[in-house]
C-alpha cells in the first residue's frame, strides 16, 4: 500500500474497504492504509468488504477508475480478529516477532551451532515436581499409547550431545498446562541450546550476547525500554546469588530454612499472609520470590540470578565445593524472567534419584531413553531454554503476552 501511494501513474491495489461512502473511501492492505476517490457510483459495494481497485495514483490519493469485489463482508467485520491485530498493536509486533526469529537463528549461525528438531509428543518426561503436563493418546488398530506434549526439548536435545553433536539450538513449540497470565500461555515458543565441555558461565554470556544481537538487529541499539525504564544491555549483566538476593530483600537466610517447616515459619514471622503451613519448600521459596525478590530483580535492568538452592535442582549439576546450591541460573530483564539455565547434570544415578522425588500419582513415567543415554555418557554441558514470546514482548515494548503471540489460548 505505501508504495502504491508513493507512486505516481497507474496502481492496483486489493485490500479491506475500511470506510466508503459517498464517493471517498479508505482501503487497507498488509503494508498500511490509504485514501482513494471514485467519480463513478458504484453499487454493491461497502465498508469491510474485500476488493480489488485499479486507478492513478497522485499526491497520496487514488483516483479510481475500476473496482471490483472479492469477498463481502457479511459479519461486523471491525470486531474479533480484526480488532485485536489491528487495533491493539499486535500487527506491528508481528513484524517485530519476524524480525527477532530472523535474529536469533542469525546468532547462532554466526556461532556455527547446528538447528535441530525434536519432536513435541513425548512417551516420558523429566517429573519435574511443579510442571503440569498436557496428556494425549496415540491409536491404532493394536493398541492405545499415552503420549505427553513436551514442555521443553530438553531431554531429546541432551541425548544429541550424548551421539557427539556439541552445538546445538532450537526453536521449539512447547506446552504447560495450568500456566496462564501476562506472561504465560500454556503454548508457547522457546529457544533452547547447549554447549558442549561448557558449563554455565558460558551459559549466561551466551543469554548476554544473544539479546544484545537481536535489540541491534531489530531496534538498531543496544538498550530496550521497560515499563518507561531504558535498559543497557552491553555486557556484563550483573549477578547476583540466590543466596545474596533473598538475604537483601527478603531477609531470609536460604541456609538456614532448607525445611518447609523453618522456611514458613521464617516466612509468617516477617508477615508472608500467603504463606501456608500446607505448602512444600519450594512453595513458599516461590511465593517468596515473586512477592520480594522479583520486584527488587525489576529496578537492576538486566541481572542473572544464579546459584540455585539445591531443591530447585532437577536436572542442574551441583557446585562443586558447595553442595547445598546447583549451577542454576536464570536471566530477567526488567524483572521478567527470560531463561532458566544449568551446568547440565551428566550423572545417571543422581539424575535416576531426582525423577523419583519429582514423580507424583498419575504424572508421565520417567524418560529412560533419557537416562539409557546418560548410562552411555552425555559430555559436560551448559544449555539454557530462553522464551521467545518473553523476549519479543521485551523489544516490542508489549505489556503482556497477549501482544505478541497471534493466537493466544482462547483466541
Amino acid at each position: 500500500m505505501a508504495t502504491a501511494l508513493a507512486a505516481t501513474g497507474e496502481v492496483a491495489v486489493r485490500g479491506r474497504l475500511l470506510h466508503f461512502a459517498a464517493g471517498r473511501g479508505r482501503i487497507a492492505d498488509e503494508s498500511g492504509g490509504g485514501n482513494f476517490v471514485v467519480k463513478t457510483p458504484v453499487a454493491g459495494i461497502k465498508s469491510g468488504d474485500i476488493v480489488e481497485l485499479y486507478g492513478i495514483a497522485a499526491e497520496g490519493v487514488i483516483d479510481v477508475t475500476q473496482i471490483h469485489l472479492l469477498v463481502p463482508s457479511r459479519a461486523d467485520w471491525c470486531q474479533g480478529d480484526w480488532s485485536r491485530f489491528r487495533a491493539n498493536g499486535l500487527w506491528k509486533n508481528m513484524w517485530v516477532r519476524a524480525a527477532v526469529l530472523d535474529a536469533v537463528r542469525g546468532f547462532f549461525k554466526a556461532a556455527h551451532f547446528l538447528e535441530v528438531e525434536t519432536p513435541t509428543l513425548a512417551r516420558a518426561s523429566a517429573q519435574e515436581e511443579h510442571i503440569q503436563l498436557f496428556a494425549t493418546e496415540y491409536q491404532d488398530d493394536r493398541a492405545q499409547k499415552r503420549f505427553y506434549l513436551a514442555p521443553s526439548p530438553e531431554l531429546y536435545m541432551k541425548r544429541l550431545l550424548g551421539v557427539g553433536f556439541e552445538q546445538i539450538y532450537q526453536i521449539s513449540r512447547s506446552y504447560r498446562n495450568g500456566e496462564l497470565g501476562p506472561q504465560h500461555n500454556p503454548e508457547f515458543t522457546l529457544v533452547e541450546w547447549y554447549r558442549a565441555y561448557a558449563s554455565y558461565e558460558e551459559i549466561m554470556a551466551d543469554v548476554e550476547d544473544l539479546v544484545l544481537h537481536v535489540a541491534k538487529s531489530v531496534l538498531g541499539q543496544s538498550s530496550v525500554v521497560r515499563a518507561g525504564r531504558e535498559i543497557d544491555l552491553q555486557p556484563p549483566w550483573e549477578r547476583l546469588s540466590v543466596r545474596d538476593a533473598f538475604a537483601r530483600w527478603a531477609a531470609v537466610d536460604l541456609d538456614a530454612c532448607t525445611d518447609a517447616e523453618s522456611l514458613f515459619r521464617r516466612a509468617r514471622a516477617l508477615g508472608y499472609g500467603s504463606a501456608r503451613r500446607e505448602d512444600s519448600w519450594e512453595d513458599l521459596y516461590h511465593k517468596i520470590l515473586l512477592e520480594r525478590v522479583e520486584p527488587e530483580l525489576a529496578k537492576l535492568g538486566a541481572v542473572h540470578l544464579f546459584d540455585y538452592p539445591r531443591q530447585l535442582a532437577a536436572l542442574a549439576k551441583l557446585k562443586e565445593g558447595d553442595s547445598a546450591v546447583a549451577e542454576r541460573t536464570e536471566a530477567y530483564l526488567g524483572g521478567v524472567e527470560l531463561s532458566n539455565g544449568y551446568t547440565e547434570l551428566n550423572d545417571p544415578t543422581q539424575q535416576r534419584e531426582r525423577f523419583a522425588r519429582g514423580a507424583r500419582p498419575g504424572s508421565a513415567p520417567a524418560d529412560e531413553a533419557f537416562l539409557a543415554a546418560m548410562e552411555r555418557g552425555i559430555p559436560p554441558a551448559g544449555g539454557v531454554a530462553l522464551g521467545l514470546d518473553r523476549l519479543v514482548m521485551v523489544v516490542a515494548g508489549a505489556s503482556c503476552l497477549d501482544e505478541v503471540i497471534a493466537f493466544p489460548l482462547g483466541h
